[in-house]
């Protein structure tokens, strides 16, 4: 498969600084995350409140700048670009946003949210831009009457369909799609799933799916990454990491996610403890103080994340 996008070692610390002086404490968000995102695909992304995943995607394009790593996208390093630089690549990079409210202007029409992005990159004259319009609503199932209402005039799924038909407005090829659906209701969950399904095979897409839910990452992915505290503990094809789960981590997700069938018994094996801040991570591997299987190499040394399976890598010395 056809490489679109290669992170390497890709790094976003943040400095806190301290009311009353003294030295800033540094946050780090993502710290070292590797990996590839072949064309058409959907790459998911999971993990607990604040591992990272939201500030890699958003790294990912730029809009926060990295601290250290490569973003490289079609052979191009985009995270070290000017803003003028950069400006070519985001008709070709576009973000869904996690809620459907804040990211809609409130005191603009739907008619002008949609056609801005078009008007900045200089993509038609007007009368174009209002049959751009139309199609574009039509694509997600909006009715074209309703363009010239404002978002509050929207429900949250409707809203949503909104910001979808505004990312695909520059005609894409690569989507990052950030906690797209968790403000949603699970049935509306379910219609913009099938939407942003239906407009991949359609246009051909390529995805990256951050999610905290695992039946929604596993509805829609193909690969799945999981994240803890800033690094990737495991990533695999998505068929082998529910069948074959192998970082304790992955193992708690799935262990802590309800069983549909009532009838289906299973022990479940909660992980104790809290999240460790990111301002001041544990030594060695960073689930240690949670793991079940530790041992002393873990509490002074991280893992690297290995290639344990073709195509199924793990950060553990388990393996």
């Amino acid at each position: 498969m056809e490489k679109i996008l290669e992170v390497k070692n890709l790094k976003k610390h943040f400095e806190i600084k301290k009311e009353k002086g003294g030295a800033p404490q540094i946050l780090k968000a993502v710290d070292g995350v590797s990996f590839d995102v072949y064309k058409g695909e959907t790459l998911g992304i999971v993990g607990e409140s604040g591992c990272g995943k939201s500030t890699l995607g958003k790294t990912i394009l730029n809009l926060h700048r990295k601290s250290d790593g490569e973003v490289i996208y079609d052979g191009v390093d985009i995270s070290s670009l000017s803003d003028k630089a950069l400006k070519e690549y985001r008709k070709k990079m576009q973000m869904i946003f996690q809620d459907p409210f804040s990211s809609l202007n409130p005191r603009k029409k739907i008619s002008y949210i949609l056609t801005q992005p078009m008007r900045i990159h200089k993509m038609g004259k007007a009368a174009e831009l209002d049959s751009e319009v139309d199609r574009l609503m039509t694509e997600v199932g909006l009715d074209v009457n309703y363009k010239k209402r404002y978002p509050h005039q929207f429900s949250g799924g409707q809203r949503q369909r909104i910001g979808i038909a505004r990312a695909f407005s520059l005609q894409p090829e690569f989507i990052v799609c950030d906690e797209a659906v968790s403000a949603l209701d699970v049935s509306v969950q379910a219609q913009i799933l099938n939407l942003l399904m239906d407009l991949q095979a359609k246009y051909k897409f390529t995805y990256i799916f951050i999610a905290h839910d695992l039946a929604v990452v596993e509805h829609i992915s193909d690969r799945i990454i999981v994240m803890y505290l800033g690094r990737i503990v495991e990533i695999a094809r998505k068929e082998e990491l529910i069948s074959n789960r192998l970082h304790p981590y992955t193992k708690a997700l799935f262990e802590a996610f309800p069983e549909m069938n009532p009838r289906n018994k299973r022990e479940k094996k909660i992980v104790v403890g809290d999240v460790p801040s990111p301002i001041n991570p544990p030594a060695g591997c960073h689930f240690h103080p949670r793991c079940p299987n530790v041992m002393d190499r873990c509490r002074v040394e991280y893992p690297e994340l290995k290639e344990i399976s073709p195509e199924h890598k793990a950060a553990c010395w388990l393996y």
